[in-house]
C-alpha cells in the first residue's frame, strides 16, 4: 500500500510539475506577447510625438503669419482712413480762400492748409484777378 501511496503520491507531484511547466509556458508567451505590445505602442507614441512636434511646429509659423497679417491689417486700415480724411478735408480750398481774402501769402497757404506750392500760388492768381 505504502507503494501506491507513494506512486500516487510521485504521480500527483508530476502532474502538477506538467501543470506548473505549461503554466509557466503560458506565462512566458503571455509575457512576451505584452512586450511586443509594448514595443508597438511605444513606436507609435513616438510618430505621435512627432506629428504633434510638426503640428506645434506648423502652428507657430501659422501664428507668426497670423501676426504679420493682422499688423499688415492694421497698417492697411490705418492708410485707408488717412486717404479717406485727405479725400474729405486735405485740400480745404474754402479756408485757402478766406486765408487769401484776408491777406495770407502763398507760404502761409502751403503751411496752414496743406497746399502745394502751385496750387496756393493758383488759388492767390484767382483770388486777386477775381478782385
Amino acid at each position: 500500500m505504502s507503494s501506491e501511496i507513494l506512486t500516487a503520491t510521485v504521480a500527483l507531484v508530476l502532474l502538477g510539475l506538467i501543470i506548473q511547466g505549461f503554466a509557466l509556458l503560458r506565462v512566458k508567451r503571455t509575457c512576451r506577447a505584452l512586450q511586443e505590445e509594448f514595443q508597438r505602442t511605444q513606436h507609435s507614441l513616438r510618430q505621435l510625438e512627432q506629428q504633434l512636434g510638426g503640428w506645434c511646429s506648423a502652428s507657430a509659423g501659422a501664428g507668426e503669419r497670423v501676426v504679420r497679417l493682422q499688423q499688415q491689417v492694421q497698417r492697411i486700415i490705418e492708410r485707408q482712413n488717412l486717404l479717406e480724411l485727405r479725400a474729405g478735408g486735405d485740400r480745404p480750398y474754402t479756408q485757402a480762400s478766406q486765408l487769401v481774402h484776408k491777406g495770407a501769402d502763398i507760404e502761409e497757404l502751403v503751411d496752414t492748409c496743406g497746399l502745394t506750392r502751385g496750387e496756393a500760388e493758383l488759388l492767390v492768381m484767382m483770388q486777386r484777378g477775381a478782385a
